[in-house]
């Protein structure tokens, strides 16, 4: 339980890192997004390492709720609070993140759903 605790709050640390670190104006112009980049790359660097920690720690969340959901149909009675706990710290997670930046954490979203189906071990 304290994994998945940790897991959580990895997920809301490095979405909110990514969401500060990279700065999407509106309107959106792809060029000035790119000499952003190009003039800090630091921050770039960071951002994307952020980034791909957030998938990661996200896709094993989604994974995990996807394992303890078929326990549950299973008849494993005692996975039902680990689900519980994790769905709803998702969803608090990811609501806090849409307020903060809904492009980033739409496409941190995306991709950790894409992550963590393609490596489910059934």
């Amino acid at each position: 339980m304290f994994l998945r605790l940790i897991r959580l709050l990895g997920v809301f640390i490095c979405g909110y890192l990514v969401i500060k670190w990279i700065t999407v104006q509106h309107p959106f112009i792809l060029g000035d997004f790119f000499i952003e980049l190009v003039i800090h790359p630091l921050e770039f660097f960071a951002a994307t390492l952020a980034f791909f920690l957030g998938v990661i720690f996200t896709g094993r969340v989604f994974r995990d709720l996807i394992h303890t959901l078929g326990k549950i149909f299973s008849k494993q009675k005692e996975q039902k609070w680990y689900f519980l706990f994790n769905s709803i710290g998702c969803l608090v997670v990811f609501f806090f993140l849409f307020q903060l930046g809904w492009e980033h954490s739409l496409l941190i979203l995306c991709v950790s759903v894409i992550y963590s189906v393609a490596s489910i071990n059934m």
